[in-house]
């Protein structure tokens, strides 16, 4: 195989892989507490062995991490969870069924400790994404030598698309595409501004305050009575 086509290839990979490690570990829940850790894992580990490198400073580097004020990432986040709370109240409130979202936290004994939990994996789970999705495959699709629409639109294509296998599991489909395609326009926000030169932290910083909007809305979706 030609490098070139080797190279598209697995940046095909890069992008299908979360959706598939999704769709396995959550949606068909094949072995969940072995595979979806494990996707996890490779979310961390494959940039460090794609570039080669052994410092985490040097791939904090190679992923967009610099110095930054933060300014960006308030202010689209600040953007970001005022139109989430906007669609809440105008379109979703009193529209969607929270029922297997709770039957999900009881059955994990997390449903009394909803924000510890949920800010924690919010936390960690946002730093992967961004790790991944605004680090690693955006350089390598920047790598392709791609327009930088392109690099936007195929990198928020795929963060969305992953979520697509965790939404449907709780919600209808109409309102799984429609959050599918919302968090689609996000990852494209923020691979926008990775492409003007923003700060991987920025992204980061953005990512989590959507995060906590959302959990929000999922708070009130179990009635708004689990504050631990």
């Amino acid at each position: 195989m030609r490098p070139d086509m080797k190279a598209w290839v697995w940046l095909t990979v890069w992008l299908v892989f979360p959706a598939l490690a999704t769709w396995t570990s959550f949606t068909l829940q094949w072995w969940p507490q072995v595979l979806y850790p494990l996707s996890k894992v490779v979310l961390v580990v494959a940039p460090f062995v794609v570039w080669r490198l052994r410092s985490v400073i040097t791939a904090s580097r190679q992923a967009g991490v610099r110095k930054t004020g933060g300014l960006w990432g308030l202010i689209s986040g600040a953007v970001l969870g005022a139109v989430i709370f906007s669609a809440w109240q105008g379109l979703f409130q009193g529209q969607i069924n929270g029922d297997a979202i709770a039957a999900k936290l009881t059955s994990l004994n997390l449903i009394d400790h909803y924000w510890s939990v949920a800010l924690f994996i919010a936390m960690v789970n946002s730093l992967l994404e961004e790790w991944y999705w605004r680090g690693f495959v955006f350089e390598r699709l920047k790598e392709r030598k791609l327009a930088a629409v392109w690099v936007v639109l195929l990198g928020g294509a795929g963060f969305g698309f992953h979520h697509y296998f965790t939404l449907i599991v709780y919600f209808s489909l109409p309102i799984t595409l429609f959050f599918t395609f919302a968090t689609m326009v996000a990852g494209a926000l923020w691979s926008w501004m990775r492409s003007r030169g923003v700060s991987l932290v920025d992204c980061y910083i953005s990512h989590l305050i959507a995060d906590v909007a959302l959990l929000w809305i999922g708070w009130q979706l179990l009635g708004g009575t689990h504050v631990i």
